[in-house]
């Protein structure tokens, strides 16, 4: 009896000093596809939603994260970026050391993979959530040029061709935001559109990115 209760006993204790493994952040990297690459990739976790995107590969995710013993599954759908669905991908990563995400992907319909490999971002590389927000923002490196004013985080917006957007951007955890952003008065891509956002410095330049999707397209703002 006294050798169940001190197995119990050490079970116990591990469990307790034992760090749990967290995957909340913003995690960045690279991945390949079909062998080619590489691509660049930046993702978002907060609790079990996620949302990211590629630069290179001109794609918007959005979906939710699944753990499972010592596996972390990111369960995504795809957009073009600031354009249509049209796919799945399903990633399969362990984390090493809570910053380092090592695993492979696959996609659906078409049956593109590769590996991925992903490292928490840096506390500097990100900005706190805050009154930062609040300010006018607009986009670089963009075919169409967005002009976003933030006061106490409400969202009002345009763009060039005369679309108006409407939202809230509020802090759900120490780095991330989440976005909620109505497109108006521009056609088919008028919705309500969900996703989260974080603020980046670098050389002294704050850079605000947004992801958000509704069940048809995408939203993907680089600001600054």
């Amino acid at each position: 009896m006294r050798n169940i209760s001190k197995r119990i006993y050490l079970v116990l204790m591990i469990l307790i000093t034992t760090p749990a493994i967290s995957d909340n952040g913003i995690w960045s990297g690279i991945f390949d596809i079909n062998g080619n690459g590489a691509y660049d990739f930046t993702g978002l976790i907060s609790d079990n939603q996620a949302t990211a995107y590629t630069k290179k590969a001109k794609v918007v995710y959005s979906g939710t994260i699944n753990k499972e013993k010592k596996i972390l599954e990111w369960n995504l759908l795809m957009f073009l970026k600031n354009g249509s669905y049209f796919g799945k991908a399903n990633i399969k990563v362990k984390i090493i050391n809570n910053n380092i995400m090592s695993g492979s992907w696959v996609t659906s319909p078409a049956k593109d993979y590769g590996n991925i490999y992903l490292v928490k971002l840096d506390e500097k590389e990100v900005l706190n959530v805050g009154e930062i927000i609040n300010k006018k923002w607009e986009t670089v490196n963009s075919k169409t040029n967005h002009t976003l004013r933030i006061k106490d985080n409400k969202i009002l917006g345009k763009d060039e061709n005369n679309c108006n957007y409407y939202g809230s951007i509020n802090g759900i955890s120490k780095k991330i935001y989440k976005v909620k952003i109505e497109i108006a008065s521009c056609g088919i891509s008028d919705g309500i559109y969900k996703g989260m956002a974080h603020v980046s410095s670098k050389n002294n330049i704050n850079k605000l990115t947004i992801t958000a999707t509704n069940k048809n397209f995408s939203l993907f703002l680089n600001l600054n």
